[in-house]
């Protein structure tokens, strides 16, 4: 059986379904019987997959499905279009969001079917839904920010945030519809803002302005603002405006202002005055100083440089801390300006050193009642926190023309004659002379030797054995430092050793003599001869500034020398000052295995308890104990009570300086352990030592000779002077 051809209206029906933009859909019984290519795309389906299928395949659920059902059928039986927005299943499980037009196409009988239009709204509602989300950003925004926002349309408030209502103290919609005046303090003052910001505003340009705005109890506050003017519509003129509180900044800057106008003024005032005291600092006496002078030779005077140092000030520190420290200071300081004139200058340099200026001196005996006056008042206790306190002074005195005519020379001078007061026992003064200079020139010039001395292996150590005087064996040698100058020939050590420790030099020199002793006793060893103990003086310095164990640590290792054929030697003054560290340090040094002495046993100012707690070896008597005790009652008194109280101690005891045989029959009658000196041996190098070694080692077998001149010594190179016997 043929079929007619279609008709146009067919044709054009056809058309219409194939290319719609919307999905079309007929239903009858709840299945599909015809679908257009939009509606199948739209589910994810081919058309002739589709027809067929039961309504529910684009719906999640049966219920769903029950309930759409449910929605749509009283407006399909009523002849009325169902319309809906919903979530649709497509045939791989994904969502599709679709609006939903249905309309019966016989409301009487539902069994002709219904036709469906369907139109995938997913992109739409994306897009709702940012708007939404935006919306809600900026509405929360607006309502949270911790700046004040505020819209104009014309000079009239449009909207604002909470945040700007609260600043200006408005409740909730308050400010709405009222002009921008509203918050201005005078109709003035609102002119002055609009004449400030209204060109740039108008050019579209983003204004920044600070100005204080009323509250609304008329009272004022400062405001950053920052506006802009948003593209007109008709006549309306829309700004946005952005405030933010910054009346505490004001405040601040206001402070800090203050502050740092007053902080110039006591930069001004400390550009010539010291902090701490308030006296007069090097650059204002400077400047006085050249007054003085200029005053000085148009009335044919004087003028006196005094270089003042308060004797053992830094013991008060270590004592009491430096706040006491900086409180004595302070009231030293005043106590010293009441012995000068107004015409005088008091000026502190640092430290505990203050500086002197004193004018219209007719000759220079003039300042002697002055320097007479400022040791007497520091002879005056001091009360500090409850603590009385004795101070003295030592001070330099420099007098110009005589000494220098500038103030750098004066100053120099002073401090050198300063030096020259200390040397001599402190709690004096003295005027500068000429031999000082040389002494300076010396000084200097030994320091700067010392330098090349070490690099260029200028320094030398000799060895001075040291003798057991029960069994007269030879049990140890000190080790003693020499300076071997290419143009003076070898210096004595009492004249550089104090140089190098004032230097600091004495730590690399220290520690090079630990190396080259530990060095020194190995290679004895290697050779086969007899084990002795190599003693190795120490300096104060060392225990201060160098790192004293780590330096003994390593001359050990490198040289392979054992631990207990080392001897340090300490000072009697080391042990009193800082006790718990240099305890501490000493016990570690001890642990190393290291044997420890007090050399010069006597001169200082031992404890015998800080002797049982550092836990010495021996004690070493001095020389100038030593060397008269047969002539003199005292020094055999304080011998043998040295030997008796360091026998209650089981320490062993070593004089120095035996140069007779009378001596060592006497100190060896005193219980006496061990000898050195004259007597034995003078100091050698470690070539003779080496020598001195293998004869003592042949002839080892030879004892009896008593205490007569021991049989095995000799004669060294060097000069008999007895001050080359002592240094490092």
């Amino acid at each position: 059986m043929t079929h007619p051809p279609p008709s146009q209206l067919e044709l054009e029906y056809q058309a219409i379904l194939q290319n719609a933009g919307v999905g079309i859909l007929f239903t009858r019984n709840r299945r599909f019987e015809h679908c257009n290519p939009r509606a199948a795309e739209i589910f994810g389906w081919t058309p002739d997959a589709l027809v067929g299928q039961p309504g529910s395949v684009l719906y999640f659920s049966e219920a769903d499905y029950t309930d759409i059902g449910r929605r749509a059928s009283p407006l399909l039986a009523a002849g009325q279009l169902f319309e809906q927005e919903r979530l649709m299943r497509r045939r791989d499980g994904s969502a599709v969001f679709c609006q939903l037009r249905a309309k019966s196409i016989n409301p009487h009988d539902s069994a002709d079917g219904t036709i469906w239009i369907i139109e995938d709204i997913s992109e739409r509602k994306r897009a709702e839904q940012e708007l939404r989300l935006l919306l809600l950003h900026q509405q929360a925004i607006l309502d949270n920010a911790s700046v004040g926002i505020l819209f104009t349309c014309n000079g009239l408030i449009q909207h604002c945030n909470p945040r700007f209502e609260e600043l200006l103290g408005y409740e909730r919609g308050q400010l709405l519809g009222q002009s921008a005046q509203v918050f201005f303090k005078s109709a003035d003052d609102y002119q002055r803002f609009g004449a400030a910001i209204g060109d740039d505003l108008a050019a579209g340009q983003r204004i920044e302005i600070e100005w204080r705005n009323r509250r609304i109890d008329d009272s004022l506050v400062w405001m950053r603002i920052m506006a802009r003017a948003l593209p007109q519509a008709g006549d309306e003129k829309i700004t946005i405006w952005i405030t933010e509180d910054i009346e505490q900044r004001k405040a601040t800057e206001a402070q800090l202002a203050a502050a740092h106008a007053e902080l110039q003024q006591r930069a001004a005032y400390l550009t010539f005055h010291d902090a701490l005291t308030g006296l007069p600092n090097r650059q204002l006496l400077q400047e006085r100083f050249s007054l003085a002078i200029a005053h000085a030779d148009r009335e044919c005077q004087r003028v006196a440089l005094l270089y003042l140092d308060l004797d053992n000030f830094k013991h008060i520190n270590d004592t009491l801390g430096h706040a006491c420290g900086d409180a004595l200071l302070q009231q030293v300081a005043q106590q010293l300006q009441q012995c000068l004139r107004q015409t005088d200058t008091l000026s502190r340099q640092g430290g505990d050193e203050f500086i002197a200026l004193l004018t219209d001196l007719k000759d220079n005996q003039a300042a002697a009642p002055v320097l007479a006056k400022l040791m007497a008042n520091l002879e005056q206790p001091f009360v500090l926190d409850g603590h009385e306190l004795a101070l003295t002074c030592s001070i330099g005195v420099a007098l110009y023309p005589d000494d220098g005519r500038d103030f750098d020379t004066l100053l120099r001078k002073a401090d050198m004659a300063l030096y020259r007061a200390k040397d001599l026992g402190r709690n004096s003064h003295h005027y500068f002379n000429e031999d000082m200079g040389q002494q300076a020139g010396e000084h200097l010039r030994l320091r700067a030797g010392l330098r090349r001395a070490l690099e260029y292996g200028e320094l030398l150590l000799h060895y001075q054995p040291q003798f057991d005087l029960r069994s007269g064996a030879l049990v140890g040698a000190e080790a003693l430092l020499r300076w071997q100058h290419p143009e003076q020939g070898l210096i004595a050590p009492a004249r550089f050793i104090p140089v190098a420790e004032e230097s600091g030099l004495i730590v690399p020199i220290g520690a090079w003599v630990l190396e080259e002793v530990c060095r020194q006793g190995r290679a004895w060893l290697d050779a086969g001869l007899p084990p002795l103990l190599l003693a190795v003086n120490l300096s104060a310095v060392q225990f201060k500034r160098g790192d004293l164990e780590a330096t003994v640590q390593q001359a050990l290792a490198r040289s392979g020398l054992p631990a207990h054929l080392l001897e340090l030697e300490l000072t009697e003054s080391l042990l009193l000052h800082n006790t718990e560290a240099m305890l501490a340090l000493v016990r570690r040094l001890k642990l190393m295995g290291a044997k420890l002495s007090i050399d010069d046993f006597g001169t200082g100012y031992s404890s015998l308890s800080y002797l049982k707690r550092f836990e010495v070896d021996k004690l070493k008597i001095d020389q100038s104990f030593v060397r008269d005790l047969l002539t003199d009652p005292d020094d055999a008194a304080i011998v043998r009570a040295i030997v008796q109280m360091a026998a209650g101690l089981g320490l062993r005891t070593l004089a120095e300086g035996v140069e007779s045989a009378a001596v060592a029959e006497r100190i060896a009658q005193f219980g006496c352990d061990e000898a050195q000196g004259y007597h034995y041996a003078r100091p050698m190098t470690a070539p003779a030592f080496k020598e001195f070694l293998q004869r003592y080692a042949a002839t080892a077998g030879l004892k009896g000779n008593g205490f007569a001149r021991h049989p095995f010594s000799v004669t060294a190179t060097d000069s008999p002077k007895k001050p080359l016997d002592h240094g490092h």
